[in-house]
């Protein structure tokens, strides 16, 4: 791969918080030698540990965008595509800082998109030491979808992890919905957006990624609920903050995209409603466990 195409290809990390990760990250880049052949551009999302400093001190070759606080992952990563489109970047590349590509795996999504113009890679996600991909790397339809070395698999949209996604996608359907999709979704509806306006979307079976928290994923109601909140607060905590995956904005705009009006609206009702029941539940729980401990420790 020549140097002009290297140089015009930028990884795009939104950090925030997370020193130790993210400088493992630019280490993990530097010894693949991505460092220093493409260009990185980190958007700091006003974290307070240092992370910025620590960066343009152990690697001066990354650029820092600097939010203002409010940015989570997907206004990050519109601030960075931007950056970057406006330096005439041809692709950029989404990249988690828990996420490290693994020698050539860069080199070849940005190879793919060359040699197949439209189209936006992603690397398969492997666990720590696992010999098979062990986290979904898109979707079709309602399933995840992954694949094994050797082979190309198309699918309907992808998640954010490790994603190559060609110039030309922007110059049709704009920047990621930061509105709509501020936190959770903002990857794959995205993806599935450029898609349904035409282009492909693929996984590489041999662009390999490991992921630094193997753990599985915590999108589930019981483990963002926090009993020590105000009835107030955990609504607006499980139901509207930015970050939650249960944010009913970013769901109702979730199910109608992929579904449509019609069946979209009444699955978010319905999705809805069980959450909120679920909450309740778990409100109710809570308070009878507090109750119970403060009369066990009276008597």
């Amino acid at each position: 791969m020549n140097q002009t195409l290297q140089k015009s290809a930028y990884i795009i990390i939104p950090v925030y918080n997370r020193r130790q990760i993210t400088l493992a990250c630019l280490e993990s880049l530097k010894n693949t030698g991505d460092l220093a052949q493409y260009q990185v551009v980190v958007v700091d999302d006003g974290s307070t540990d240092g992370t910025k400093e620590a960066i343009e001190e152990l690697y001066p070759e990354a650029t820092v965008v600097v939010g203002d606080g409010d940015l989570w992952w997907t206004g990050a990563i519109a601030l960075g595509m931007q950056h970057a489109y406006e330096q005439g970047a041809k692709y950029f590349i989404w990249l988690n800082d828990d996420c490290l590509p693994q020698d050539n795996a860069l080199t070849q999504i940005v190879a793919h998109m060359e040699q197949h113009p439209g189209t936006i890679a992603s690397a398969s996600f492997y666990n720590p030491d696992a010999t098979e991909p062990s986290r979904y790397s898109g979707f079709k339809g309602r399933q995840g979808q992954s694949t094994l070395a050797g082979t190309v698999l198309e699918v309907e949209g992808t998640s954010g992890w490790c994603v190559g996604i060609p110039r030309a996608v922007v110059e049709r359907i704009g920047f990621p919905e930061v509105a709509k999709f501020p936190h959770y979704a903002g990857d794959s509806m995205y993806t599935y957006k450029a898609t349904l306006a035409g282009f492909k979307a693929c996984i590489l079976g041999d662009a390999i990624a490991r992921l630094v928290d193997p753990g599985e994923s915590r999108a589930d109601l019981p483990s963002y609920f926090k009993p020590q909140m105000s009835l107030v607060s955990s609504w607006h905590w499980m139901f509207w903050h930015k970050k939650s995956p249960f944010r009913l904005p970013t769901q109702f705009y979730y199910q109608t995209r992929r579904y449509g009006l019609i069946k979209g609206i009444p699955l978010f009702i319905a999705k809805a409603c069980i959450w909120q029941a679920q909450w309740m539940q778990l409100q109710i729980s809570s308070r009878l466990n507090y109750k119970n401990l403060n009369i066990e420790q009276n008597v």
